[in-house]
């Protein structure tokens, strides 16, 4: 019977094909939905309670519910007014000493701005997980988002613009998480 419901079966197997070739990540896991896939990534951070996350205040529950799960704090920067991603200056602002990572949001298919987020990552020694849930498709500089962070997350979930009921995918190239 072909189905999404197990990991390991054909229709996991041919959509994680199809999706490498827009995606070129090394190590993908399919998961139960876009939320998951983002608990996933924030777990596999391993980092110590109380550790902050900055993220975006205008996202879905599921960008926070891991970092909360997680016993994280989840620290929302103020977005900028053209764009409603992460504003890169308002993200420096609140970096603190607990700060470990940040969690840009591609809000409507429109992606952050990955080169300014990523300066701030490296001069901070921060991981970036992106939330690709509203960006299936989106580029940046002519690449697609997903590509740019520590981990990437996608979500499948119907009201996507790809959607196969509900699902997810975690993905790296980083083979500290693969």
């Amino acid at each position: 019977q072909p189905s999404l419901f197990y990991a390991k079966g054909p229709q996991c197997g041919a959509l994680l094909e199809e999706f490498r070739r827009t995606y070129p990540l090394q190590w993908c896991m399919p998961c139960s939905s876009g939320t998951a896939s983002l608990h996933i990534a924030v777990a596999a951070l391993q980092l110590p309670p109380g550790s902050e996350i900055i993220t975006s205040p205008v996202t879905d529950m599921g960008s926070v519910i891991g970092i909360l799960y997680q016993q994280l704090v989840p620290v929302f920067a103020d977005i900028h007014p053209h764009t409603y991603n992460l504003d890169p200056a308002a993200v420096r602002r609140a970096i603190t000493p607990k700060t470990r990572a940040i969690m840009p949001v591609h809000l409507a298919g429109n992606p952050s701005d990955m080169d300014a987020l990523m300066a701030i990552a490296r001069e901070h020694n921060l991981l970036v997980i992106e939330d690709c849930a509203q960006a299936w498709g989106a580029a940046y500089r002519g690449k697609p988002v997903g590509l740019f962070g520590d981990l990437a997350c996608y979500s499948f979930n119907e009201f996507k613009h790809v959607s196969c009921g509900d699902g997810g995918i975690v993905g790296t190239n980083d083979s500290r998480y693969g």
